[in-house]
């Protein structure tokens, strides 16, 4: 059984060693989901051997989704990841935006 990740920031730097680092490790993946900007939606980012079409974050339903890789920036990060957890996704955020927040537990 794999699970069903969604790499936020994907085509950042760090996104793509994300992306990278899932497929060469070969992490048990059933559905993999690459979001970014508006402006980033329709490019294509490698995965292994697949091509992921990029997806645009702003409109993206995280409800279904087990992981959410999040490294965008601290303030998409902000408005996203607990739009995220409250679907149900379990977030781990790179960026430093929750880093201090000792409250931060959804």
């Amino acid at each position: 059984m794999g699970y069903r990740v969604a790499v936020v920031g994907a085509t950042g730097a760090v996104g793509r060693e994300i992306l990278k680092t899932l497929a060469e490790r070969d992490f048990p993946i059933d559905d993999i989901v690459a979001l970014a900007s508006p402006r980033s939606a329709g490019r294509e980012l490698s995965f292994g051997d697949r091509v992921l079409k990029v997806q645009n974050l702003e409109t993206f339903d995280f409800k279904g989704w087990d992981v959410g890789l999040f490294s965008p920036g601290g303030s998409v990060s902000a408005k996203y990841a607990p739009i995220a957890a409250k679907a149900g996704c379990v977030v781990i955020d790179n960026t430093s935006h929750f880093r201090m927040d000792r409250t931060c537990r959804w």
